[in-house]
């Protein structure tokens, strides 16, 4: 079955505002720490892969309409090669995923430590902290607000344009001289140096491969939206990466880049602007980069649920929490291994960078070199083609020259991704069935998420209908209310009942919304989970011996109140009857209030009713 709600919510604006949510954080730690590596080189080095960047981010536009499920490298990775190395590009993205958390977390409040000093001796304690509020937030089902995505996207860019402006207007000619002369290539730099930069720079562009998992909500045509979201997200980048990294690298004195390395943007605002562009800084950059950290905890465990639905994982990956319907197994893993990098590391952000870089180079080789093997296969031979082909080679060589270049990164990317096509293969081959169905605790947790991954409903429920379907049979089982039930409801629908019989009606509508909150959705569920199940169940047990017939509607939305009111208006119903809730006010923070929502978006015509 179906979800018949449309859950394309995103413009090209709203796509935009979310995929430079995530690649605009990286100028906030980048220009440190390549400052580490190639000092007064760093900006020539930016500006060099900003060229590689705009090829790539070319062909993730084509990556993205190609794949309409979203999914990302392993989607595009499984249709080019298979679906183990689907998997091997799975592993390699959350690697990058475990480093965007950790790195964003701890950036996120060294930047927060920039303006209160006290908090920079406990900046690896807070972030460990922040990555278990994230956990915790996420367990109970935090929806990600595309509206949220455009503030700060647009807050953020706004005082980048800021900080920008106020440097041009400042600087002197000689200020000019020394920033020019960063962004040409200095003399004596030997061709190795040079792929070493190049190389190193990638991670200016970390987050490019967030649009790829945007596609199920981008409104259509996808390759429009697609490719004006792209075009955004390069202009923008362009704005800012390259000029805040020189501006950075060419203004601040040679102390405040030995000691603030981990803060440049906010030190560059401080020497432009004064202290209230510093704290405009501060404020957005922290926010962007903490916003940044829960998107690839998402990322992280739909990319899990991915893997787990194609026999690569678990089951027990997609086992959902009964009070929030959310993967708290999955999410917990994607929270873990952040929080011990970041004690591990003590933090220090030129180690988590080195990290990063398996990852994401990793995950843009498979997706560039996926994309040229589906291009091949369909016979292009053109320009586009080959220029696609020498992007995979950058990349290729990028990741390549970080595999020898940065040890570290390589045996813990390569560690995780070992752990994780060991456990993949593992588990398509039932390796550790046999050990695993010996613990009493994994037998219950596995039967649990293979009920729950059923592709039968229940006998009661072979009536159960999406929305479609239920205009269909309108004209057989008219009905003018709208029961929303969210869990067993016996005084609600006894009210249903005496409603239709009032007004001399025969059936009564009754709808169900399974609540999936995420930008990232991929696959929705084909029928109700448990509590979906219970509930309709027991409408259905109901209704028996009133002449009152119920038609159970069961959808997925990323919105209660917008599907109910969606149902509303199309079946025509002139009131909707729904509980007075129960859920605390940090829940309806959180998820949204049902209610309320109701109020504004329902038709003007519906009237909407409490049942206590």
């Amino acid at each position: 079955m179906q979800p018949t709600k449309d859950t394309r919510q995103l413009n090209w604006f709203l796509a935009w505002a979310v995929v430079f949510c995530d690649i605009g954080t990286s100028v906030y730690y980048v220009p440190g720490i390549l400052y580490g590596h190639v000092k007064d080189a760093t900006p020539f080095f930016v500006l060099l892969t900003t060229g590689g960047f705009i090829l790539l981010a070319l062909k993730y536009i084509e990556i993205s309409w190609r794949n309409p499920e979203g999914g990302g490298v392993v989607t595009i990775t499984t249709k080019a090669f298979g679906p183990m190395w689907g998997c091997l590009g799975g592993m390699l993205i959350t690697v990058d995923y475990f480093l965007t958390t950790a790195i964003s977390t701890v950036s996120g409040l060294q930047y927060i430590g920039s303006a209160f000093s006290a908090l920079d001796a406990h900046v690896v304690l807070l972030s460990c902290l922040g990555v278990a509020v994230l956990a915790a937030l996420n367990i109970i089902g935090i929806r990600e607000s595309a509206t949220v995505s455009l503030v700060m996207a647009g807050s953020a860019f706004l005082v980048d344009l800021v900080v920008i402006g106020g440097a041009f207007w400042n600087m002197n000619a000689e200020q000019w001289r020394t920033i020019l002369g960063h962004l040409s290539m200095g003399k004596g730099i030997t061709t190795y140096e040079l792929l070493v930069g190049f190389a190193a720079a990638w991670l200016a562009f970390s987050g490019l491969e967030s649009i790829s998992q945007l596609s199920p909500t981008m409104r259509l045509p996808l390759r429009r939206t697609t490719r004006y979201a792209m075009a955004a997200v390069m202009i923008t980048m362009v704005i800012t990466s390259p000029i805040l990294t020189a501006l950075s690298v060419g203004l601040l004195s040679a102390e405040v880049k030995a000691t603030q390395s981990e803060r440049f943007i906010s030190e560059l605002g401080l020497i432009v602007g004064g202290l209230g562009i510093k704290l405009a800084v501060v404020l957005t950059a922290s926010s962007l980069l903490l916003f940044a950290s829960n998107t690839a905890i998402i990322g992280s465990y739909h990319v899990f649920l991915a893997l787990s639905r194609q026999g690569f994982l678990p089951k027990i990956m997609e086992l959902r929490n009964r009070a929030f319907n959310t993967p708290h197994i999955a999410i917990l893993v994607a929270t873990v291994v952040p929080a011990l990098l970041i004690l591990l590391t003590q933090g220090q952000m030129a180690i988590l960078g080195d990290m990063y870089a398996f990852g994401l180079l990793g995950a843009f080789v498979f997706s560039s070199l996926s994309l040229d093997t589906i291009r091949w296969r369909l016979g292009r031979r053109d320009i586009g083609f080959w220029i696609g082909a020498l992007t995979t080679a950058m990349v290729i060589t990028a990741w390549g020259v970080n595999l020898g270049e940065k040890q570290l990164a390589t045996y813990f990317g390569g560690a995780v991704t070992l752990i994780g096509m060991v456990t993949a293969v593992g588990v398509r081959r039932a390796w550790f069935v046999d050990l695993l169905v010996q613990i009493p605790f994994i037998q219950r947790l596995q039967a649990r998420a293979y009920r729950a991954s059923e592709s039968l409903v229940e006998e009661e429920l072979k009536g159960l209908v999406t929305l479609a379907e239920a205009m269909e049979v309108k004209p057989l089982y008219s009905s003018s209310t709208l029961l929303a039930l969210r869990d067993e409801s016996p005084r609600l629908i006894q009210e249903g009942i005496t409603r239709a019989r009032g007004k001399g009606e025969s059936a009564l509508y009754c709808i169900y919304v399974e609540e999936w909150p995420g930008l990232f959705a991929g696959d929705t569920p084909h029928v109700p989970n448990e509590q979906g199940i219970e509930t309709l169940k027991a409408a259905l047990q109901a209704v028996r011996g009133s002449n009152v017939e119920i038609i159970p509607i069961w959808t997925v939305s990323h919105n209660a109140a917008d599907a109910i009111a969606h149902a509303a208006k199309e079946l025509d119903v002139d009131t909707v009857l729904i509980g007075a809730s129960r859920r605390s006010a940090f829940y309806h923070m959180l998820r949204g209030h049902v209610l309320k929502g109701l109020t504004k978006k329902l038709p003007r015509d519906c009237h909407l009713m409490i049942c206590n």
